[in-house]
């Protein structure tokens, strides 16, 4: 996974494979970003 994501998208990142439903589910509201700027 590690070596494939690199080669198609060219970055590098670390893989960690864990167990299924062993990953904490985020509560939080969805934070919306208003881009303001003048272009």
């Amino acid at each position: 996974i590690k070596h494939r994501l690199s080669s198609e998208l060219g970055i590098s990142v670390n893989v960690k494979l864990v167990e299924h439903k062993t990953l904490e589910r985020f509560e939080g509201k969805a934070k919306r970003v208003i881009d303001k700027r003048k272009l």
